[in-house]
C-alpha cells in the first residue's frame, strides 16, 4: 500500500500543478498516468499473491511442518483475496489523490463513506457471518467496497477533467 500511497501523493501534486497552470490536458494525463502506474505495480503484487502464495507464506512460516497446514491453507485463501484487495486499494487511493489535485474532496468523501462503510462493511459482514465465509468473506466484502470506490473515483476524475477540457475548448 505504501507504493500506491506515494504515487497518490505525487499524483495530487502533479494534477494540482497542471490545474494551477490551467493545463487541463496535463492534469488529465498526470491523473491517469498515476492511476496506471499504481495499477501496474499493484497488478504485479496481485499476480504474486495469486501465483506464489506458498512461497510468500514460506518466508514467514515453515510450510513443510504438518502442524502448520491449517494456517497455510487459510493464508493461501486470504492471499488470494489480498491480491484483489491490494489492486483495488491501490487504484482507489491514487484516484482519490488525483481528485485532491483537482481540489475535489467533499464528494469523494461521501463516495468513500458509502463505498467503504455502506457497501464494503455490509457485504463483508454478510459474507463472513451470514454466508459462512468467515474471514475470507469479510475481506471479500472490504475488497468489494474498495473496488466500488476505485471505479467511482476514477470515473469522477474522468468526468471532471473532461468537463473542464470541454469548457476550456469552448472559451478558446
Amino acid at each position: 500500500f505504501m507504493v500506491p500511497l506515494g504515487i497518490s501523493q505525487a499524483t495530487t501534486v502533479r494534477v494540482g500543478q497542471y490545474v494551477g497552470q490551467r493545463n487541463v490536458l496535463g492534469a488529465k494525463r498526470a491523473g491517469f498516468v498515476g492511476i496506471g502506474l499504481g495499477m501496474g505495480f499493484m497488478g504485479i503484487m496481485a499476480i504474486a499473491f495469486f501465483t506464489v502464495p506458498r512461497w510468500i507464506i514460506g518466508a514467514y512460516l515453515d510450510i513443510s511442518v504438518p502442524e502448520n497446514q491449517t494456517v497455510v491453507t487459510t493464508a493461501v485463501s486470504l492471499l488470494a483475496v489480498g491480491g484483489m484487495f491490494q489492486l483495488v486499494d491501490g487504484i482507489q487511493v491514487i484516484a482519490a489523490g488525483a481528485l485532491r489535485g483537482l481540489q475535489d474532496t467533499a464528494i469523494p468523501m461521501a463516495i468513500g463513506i458509502v463505498a467503504y462503510w455502506g457497501v464494503g462493511f455490509s457485504v463483508g459482514y454478510l459474507a463472513a457471518f451470514r454466508w459462512g465465509l468467515e474471514g475470507v468473506g469479510l475481506w471479500w466484502g472490504l475488497a468489494t467496497g474498495l473496488a466500488i470506490a476505485a471505479v467511482a473515483f476514477t470515473y469522477r476524475f474522468h468526468l471532471l477533467v473532461n468537463d473542464e477540457l470541454q469548457s476550456k475548448l469552448r472559451q478558446e
